[in-house]
């Protein structure tokens, strides 16, 4: 008998159990269905940002195009970035747009320019000077074409009369036109070390044309540093008395450092006749220094100074 009765107690509580079981289940049914429910409204209202659920697949479509970029090319943002970072304390030292130099070497530091003459080829290896939009809006006076030899050049420039009969233009390195708002800048800018001999469709054409860029680069950008000169990194054939050298190649070097947008960029052009458009002979600074033997703003930090000179920046230019 106490068998039966124990027997009897477990049967009500196992009905009893079995429907707690029963509506616990159906309880975490109901409130999953309206989780379920109060989460679609969400998402359809906008309510909940979904855009995780694609990380992976961002990540990955990123990486792609990071891949597919050529080398050597940053994204303008960054080197934009990049180049607004640095501290510009080197510009105000008086000799900044100076390739570098030492104190045996032949510099004459005028108002408007400075240049380092070359004794063994009669001309200036460089010239640097600044260009401002405020000086190119000023009114411009006729230049009056006073060449005369350069009696600061302690060993003898090279003289009007080196290039008569030659067959070769005259060519300034520092172009008269850059100083036309000053009557006396623009007589500076004929002493014949300032000169080179130049092929006169290359200085009256592409030469010219790069010029007259510049000038526009000038009044866009409001200031400027320009760097130009001859490539002399060997024999050449010589003209007049004094054996001024011919060179055969010339080079341009334009910089803005001004923040925004600080950039550089450079040219290098044979002495001879070209209908190419001027991209054609942008070159890196590195590439200059190469061929020139000249190391072009020394006094830049170096980090600076490689990002400069080892990249392209005609998209910044044109």
């Amino acid at each position: 008998m106490a068998q039966k009765r124990s027997t009897a107690k477990k049967k009500p509580t196992r009905k009893k159990a079995g429907k707690k079981t029963n509506l616990g289940k159906l309880s975490i049914g109901l409130l999953l269905v309206v989780i379920l429910g109060y989460g679609a409204m969400a998402i359809w209202e906008g309510k909940i940002d979904t855009s995780f659920l694609n990380d992976d697949e961002n990540t990955e479509v990123e990486s792609e195009n990071s891949e597919a970029e050529p080398d050597g090319i940053s994204t303008p943002n960054t080197e934009k970035k990049d180049l607004e970072s640095f501290n510009l304390y080197f510009t105000k030292a008086f000799d900044f747009a100076w390739p570098a130099y030492s104190t045996d070497q032949a510099i004459i530091e005028r108002i408007y320019y400075t240049l380092e003459y070359n004794d063994e080829h009669e001309q200036a290896d460089w010239v640097a000077y600044q260009l401002f939009a405020d000086s190119l809006k000023l009114p411009k006076f006729q230049r009056k074409d006073d060449y005369r030899k350069d009696t600061r050049v302690k060993t003898g420039s090279a003289a009007l009369v080196d290039y008569k009969g030659s067959g070769f233009d005259r060519g300034h390195l520092a172009p008269a036109a850059d100083f036309s708002y000053s009557e006396y800048a623009l007589s500076q800018s004929f002493f014949m070390s300032n000169m080179s001999p130049q092929a006169p469709s290359f200085n009256r054409g592409v030469w010219k044309k790069l010029e007259e860029q510049i000038r526009d680069w000038a009044m866009e950008h409001d200031h400027l540093y320009v760097i130009t000169g001859p490539v002399l990194n060997k024999t050449f054939n010589t003209i007049g008395k004094n054996n001024v050298s011919v060179p055969e190649q010339y080079y341009k070097i334009v910089l803005d450092i001004d923040k925004p947008g600080i950039k550089a960029l450079a040219f290098l052009m044979k002495n001879e006749k070209s209908s190419e458009d001027l991209t054609h002979f942008v070159v890196t600074i590195d590439e200059l220094e190469k061929l020139t033997n000249l190391d072009f703003f020394p006094t830049m930090s170096d980090e600076l100074e490689d990002i400069l000179e080892s990249s392209l920046q005609t998209d910044e230019w044109f």
